[in-house]
């Protein structure tokens, strides 16, 4: 039994769901939008390149071409999310730190260090 068009029909039908997500990729309302639909094109791919090699009769080559692509896609996947993950959070703004030290109790008040230094008739007492 041939059941090589049979696995080019998949091939066909494969690529046509795979031009359908490249609408979400390109017109896709959010980032997260676009990223999945590039995730579902590249395990797509995946999937068309083992019905390649299926179709050629050498699917142990295709095999590792395979492999090879999913781990790419899976790490770029991660790598984006991880990019805009860390994009959409907002900077965190630093407070103006104070001259009184924390361990100082309340009765300590702010004073300018270099201005108390410039003074050179100030004498300390013990």
């Amino acid at each position: 039994m041939n059941l090589e068009p049979f696995f080019i029909a998949m091939a066909v039908a494969i690529l046509f769901l795979m031009l359908c997500n490249l609408y979400r990729v390109v017109a896709g309302p959010t980032v997260i939008d676009r990223m999945l639909g590039m995730n579902v094109i590249g395990t797509k791919t995946t999937v068309l390149i083992v019905l390649i090699g299926v179709i050629d009769g050498r699917v142990d080559l295709f095999i590792d071409i395979t492999l090879a692509y999913a781990l790419l896609n899976f790490i770029t996947t991660l790598a984006a999310a991880r990019f805009y993950q860390r994009l959409a959070q907002p900077v965190p703004h630093e407070p103006r730190e104070s001259l009184v030290a924390p361990s100082a109790g309340p009765e300590v008040e702010e004073t300018d260090a270099p201005e108390a230094a410039a003074d050179p008739g100030r004498k300390e007492t013990p």
